[in-house]
């Protein structure tokens, strides 16, 4: 990857985490995700359960995700015509219904997942602070949803330094040369994943994470209109998903 390449990623990396941390707020966020679970495993109807996801899907292009947007969607609707074809003439042999049922409901948490992991973490912090949620269990959840996009990121650079020292090769020969896969790939991620939590480590108690007061954050501590909107909107959603059959 060039610098100019690079340095494009970070700039929108950086425009979106803006565009989310000055629309919607973390506990916004949190009750998206726990809409959208009620929504997926209380869904009475096929249809209810579109309309959520499509409102799901606008959300994100208007928060600037639709590149990741539109292939749930296609997903989704991909899943979804095949369940219902083999409902209706029961032809298909794989994939099986069981996999398509668990493909066209994983698609709306798929989307609430994005919300989260591009959350600000000093956003998402905040605002778990404000429930009523003891610090430390709080600490753990950050790490944890932290922990997956970082895991991609040095995944992606790690790639990146294989196809440059030639090292990179096909998905066959991955899988015939196991050991050299595990040593130029996994053996890396291992020592930079150490070598982040570390970094965190530090950033943390530098931070003051063991002093024992009232921590303070920059993020805004209000709820905007357009956040009780998004709230409203999406509790009375996951209702009508959960009475409507």
């Amino acid at each position: 990857m060039t610098q100019s390449s690079l340095e494009v990623t970070e700039a929108k990396g950086r425009r979106l985490a803006r565009c989310l941390s000055d629309s919607i707020e973390g506990r916004t966020v949190l009750v998206l995700v726990s809409t959208t679970c009620i929504a997926t495993f209380a869904a009475g109807s096929m249809t209810t359960h579109l309309a959520f996801t499509l409102l799901l899907a606008v959300l994100l292009c208007l928060l600037g995700l639709m590149r990741r947007a539109v292939p749930l969607v296609a997903m989704y609707l991909l899943c979804a015509g095949c369940l219902i074809f083999e409902a209706r003439h029961g032809s298909l042999v794989f994939p099986s219904p069981l996999l398509l049922s668990i493909g066209y409901r994983f698609v709306p948490l798929a989307m609430t997942t994005l919300l989260v992991l591009n959350l600000p973490s000093g956003k998402l912090t905040a605002s778990l602070r404000r429930l009523p949620i003891p610090s430390k269990v709080t600490l753990v959840l950050v790490t944890m949803l932290r922990f997956a996009p970082t895991v991609i990121s040095e995944s992606r650079d790690i790639k990146e330094a294989m196809r440059v020292r030639g090292l990179l090769r096909s998905p066959l020969s991955s899988l015939i040369h196991p050991l050299d896969t595990a040593e130029y790939a996994i053996v890396p991620l291992v020592l930079r994943s150490l070598r982040v939590s570390d970094e965190l480590s530090a950033s943390a108690i530098v931070r003051g994470i063991e002093f024992p007061c009232k921590k303070q954050s920059y993020y805004s501590d209000g709820m905007s209109r357009l956040d009780w909107t998004l709230i409203i909107v999406f509790v009375l959603a996951s209702l009508s998903c959960c009475l409507i059959v």
